[in-house]
């Protein structure tokens, strides 16, 4: 039987950040990048890697703005999540995405990657670190 893991998501408008936990649940580690294209075909693929990694929980970044205050694309990402929540039957939790990208850019800088491929990878990063930081908490 293979071991579950946790899913970790930056959701945004263009980009769907995706992340993955070891099976111990210690470490996360970037997945992939899913451009977006359809609620349907989003909400598809990602139902498809949760089975494919045998994903028994997926954590959410909530967008916030530093303040703490909701930032406008949350109603959207709320929406998305619960959508989310029901196709896959997976439980969905949330979990504070301030300043992941900053941190992400910080720590790809920090491993050597060149600025062009950083921005393939920014959104993958920051749905680690959220995943990281949900990990960690636990």
């Amino acid at each position: 039987m293979q071991m579950s893991r946790w899913l970790g998501l930056d959701i945004g408008s263009k980009v769907i950040g995706v992340a993955v936990s070891d099976p111990l649940k210690l470490t996360a580690r970037p997945l992939t990048s899913l451009r977006r294209t359809t609620i349907d075909s989003d909400l598809q693929a990602l139902v498809s890697l949760c089975r494919e990694h045998s994903v028994e929980k997926i954590v959410v970044g909530r967008p916030a703005r530093l303040s703490g205050e909701p930032s406008p694309f949350q109603q959207a990402v709320t929406e998305f999540a619960g959508q989310l929540e029901e196709a896959s039957m997976l439980p969905l939790v949330w979990s504070d995405e301030r300043l992941s990208s900053k941190e992400a850019e910080r720590l790809m800088a920090e491993q050597g990657i060149r600025i062009s491929e950083r921005r393939k990878l920014r959104d993958q990063y920051a749905a680690a670190l959220i995943l990281q930081w949900y990990l960690d908490e636990q």
